[in-house]
């Protein structure tokens, strides 16, 4: 395998980013990243009353924030574009003459309602649902006169009778059917602009497109492409078509069962990291059925031939813990950026912070990120460094009015006053120095400790909110309550 190795991903703007097709994109970004091959993006923008350039600019920017880059395509630029369908319609009139004139393609003059009531009928007679070819037989040139007086007309590719189609898939194995079962289908619409199965076969043609990874819907386009590329004498790529992900209720993948579009798993504080190894696991498995993968693990270890035909099952509870891992996991530096956003958005940072802001920031992150399964979760842990006059609740004032209590945070006071500067590794042992003092231990030592400096009874290590909190502050909260 080399840099000859040419895959593509080429997402129809009708819409934002999902899950699936995000998938597709990570797939064919990772095998090109493991084999040293090429990566294309394509925008397949023929349906013009469906695509925005809105959806095309959501698009890019969802690759981008997931963290794929291409080799070709937008913004990249290439030898083999344009990159957008929009911009190839003489070239896809070029190759539609050359079947027109080979005897390949004809003009059907069959209206919508015309093909809707035969398809209806084949539906009532439980028949297959194809063209019954009344328009195949009329001359090429009576055609073009009747399509140069204004009749409306689109063009049908000739499927050939009786031949078996076969292909061997990646995932699938060896998958065949017969040219009979499919039937002459629309390769350009009445509108003049290409249909997805005829756009598609020119575009890989022309791109040198070698591998084709794409999802399981696409099986049954592939028979009616590969007689497109054979009629146009054009070598077949490999296909690969990955396994359908469905809910943890084993349905069709939909809003209920998560995020609809990639972007609303970044504003609800998913890391791009977390999600490419999550998604990596939606069909393919590593050699070594390791989970929490960072890029190099995936990309060291991706093939082809480690995809799953069985559906893939989206656990959302699985996400959680690999964005769990990676918050946990990742650099400090570049996790606190990733944090600020929501510290700012919450009043705890101001926009325009400084350089001593930021590292008081880093300090907090440092803290409190073993608690987030989410970047937005910070939010829930913030508060207590900033809220020094709380209300304790009445099952936490019965324990800390005990007078061991009270002895116990007397104790730590007295230590806490003669010291210049609190840090982690202090309290740890003065907590230690308690313990042999007071004689209390688990529960009795350490909750008064936490209800009177946190107001909660679950959090953050203590030590390590001490750090933050500073000399003033824990004694303040301290005095309230001995």
């Amino acid at each position: 395998m080399s840099e000859d190795v040419r895959v593509r991903f080429a997402p129809s703007p009708t819409g934002f980013l999902h899950i699936g097709n995000a998938r597709t994109a990570l797939f064919n970004w990772l095998y090109a990243k493991s084999i040293k091959g090429k990566l294309i993006l394509r925008i397949e923008d023929t349906d013009q009353e469906r695509s925005t350039k809105e959806a095309v600019d959501m698009a890019i920017k969802s690759l981008k924030w997931l963290g794929l880059d291409w080799d070709e395509g937008p913004e990249v630029s290439g030898d083999y574009g344009p990159y957008f369908q929009s911009e190839r319609l003489d070239i896809y009139k070029k190759y539609t003459d050359k079947l027109m004139e080979e005897g390949k393609a004809y003009y059907c003059f069959c209206s919508s309602e015309e093909l809707e009531k035969k398809s209806n009928m084949q539906r009532t007679l439980n028949q297959p649902i194809i063209y019954d070819g009344k328009c195949k037989d009329i001359p090429l040139e009576e055609a073009k006169k009747r399509v140069a007086n204004g009749e409306a007309a689109k063009i049908r590719f000739r499927v050939p009778k009786n031949q078996t189609v076969v292909f061997e898939d990646y995932v699938r194995g060896v998958v065949k059917t017969n040219s009979d079962e499919i039937g002459d289908i629309i390769i350009v619409r009445e509108n003049g602009f290409p249909t997805y199965n005829f756009a598609v076969v020119i575009d890989d043609m022309l791109m040198k497109i070698t591998h084709i990874i794409r999802g399981e819907d696409h099986i049954s386009n592939t028979p009616k492409q590969i007689l497109i590329y054979e009629a146009l004498g054009a070598e077949i790529p490999k296909f690969a078509h990955t396994s359908s992900i469905l809910g943890n209720d084993r349905k069709k993948l939909s809003k209920r069962h998560g995020a609809a579009t990639l972007m609303e798993y970044k504003d609800e504080g998913y890391l791009a990291e977390a999600l490419r190894n999550f998604l990596a696991l939606l069909g393919w498995t590593h050699p070594e059925a390791m989970e929490t993968m960072n890029d190099d693990d995936m990309i060291k270890a991706f093939g082809l031939n480690r995809f799953s035909k069985s559906p893939a099952i989206f656990d959302t509870a699985k996400l959680r813990h690999l964005n769990a891992w990676h918050i946990k996991n990742m650099d400090l530096d570049k996790v606190t950026e990733l944090f600020i956003p929501y510290l700012i958005q919450g009043n705890f940072l101001k926009e325009n912070y400084s350089e001593e802001d930021r590292i008081w920031a880093k300090k907090l992150v440092s803290v409190i990120r073993h608690n987030c399964v989410v970047l937005s979760d910070i939010i829930k842990y913030v508060p207590v460094f900033f809220e020094n006059d709380f209300e304790l609740s009445a099952e936490m004032k019965e324990i800390v009015s005990k007078e061991e209590s009270k002895k116990l945070l007397l104790f730590i006071k007295d230590r806490i006053e003669s010291e210049n500067e609190i840090t982690d590794s202090f309290m740890k042992e003065l907590i230690k120095q308690a313990q042999k003092e007071t004689g209390l231990k688990g529960a009795s030592l350490y909750h008064p400790i936490r209800y009177v400096l946190t107001g909660s009874s679950e959090g953050t290590e203590l030590s390590s909110i001490c750090e933050l909190l500073g000399k003033e502050s824990i004694l303040y909260r301290l005095s309230k309550h001995i």
